[in-house]
C-alpha cells in the first residue's frame, strides 16, 4: 500500500518594510540584511515599518504610544 503524502504547510515568508529582503529569523528585532528595528503586527505577526498606523499586509490598526 502507498503511504499516504503528508502535505507540508507553506512556509510563512517574512519581508523587510525597509530593504524588501527576506526576515530569516521573524523573532529577532533587526532586519538580517539591513539592520533596521524591525516591528511587528500583534495581529498577523508580518514585520511593519514603525510609522504605520495600519498594517499594510492584515488591515489592523496600530494604537498610538
Amino acid at each position: 500500500m502507498a503511504r499516504d503524502a503528508k502535505q507540508t504547510p507553506a512556509k510563512k515568508e517574512f519581508h523587510c518594510p525597509y530593504c524588501d529582503e527576506e526576515v530569516q529569523q521573524a523573532n529577532l528585532p533587526w532586519c538580517q540584511a539591513c539592520g533596521v528595528k524591525l516591528t511587528y503586527c500583534q495581529k498577523c505577526g508580518q514585520p511593519v515599518a514603525k510609522d504605520k498606523t495600519v498594517c499594510p499586509h492584515c488591515g489592523a490598526k496600530f494604537s498610538s504610544k
